[in-house]
């Protein structure tokens, strides 16, 4: 199904172990870094919105919502377990921003 859209990419393919690295190290802020250093990589639709939302989850993790709700409305629709994972991330920013969450 993402064989269209990914088609196995070098993208994806330094983007998902560099989230599985973050997921252990919890350094956002490079990893932030490293993962900007990938978006000329991401060719496709698919992997443009994949990048997008690994974008908008480390501006959550550094505390940085609005820019991370921006992040947010630029990404489009793709299939609706993608549109389900945004839809928890959009979740998650509104409530800090409302909340003035700084956990």
């Amino acid at each position: 199904m993402f064989r269209g859209l990914f088609g196995g990419s070098r993208f994806l393919k330094k983007m998902n172990p560099l989230m599985e690295l973050y997921s252990y190290s919890k350094n956002s802020e490079k990893t932030y870094k490293e993962l900007m250093a990938l978006e000329p990589l991401a060719r496709t639709k698919g992997e443009k919105a994949m990048f997008n939302l690994n974008r908008a989850g480390l501006l959550y993790d550094m505390y940085k919502y609005e820019e991370a709700a921006d992040v947010m409305r630029e990404i489009p629709s793709i299939n609706p377990e993608f549109d389900a994972q945004c839809a928890q991330m959009k979740t998650r920013i509104m409530a800090a921003i409302t909340r003035g969450e700084h956990r």
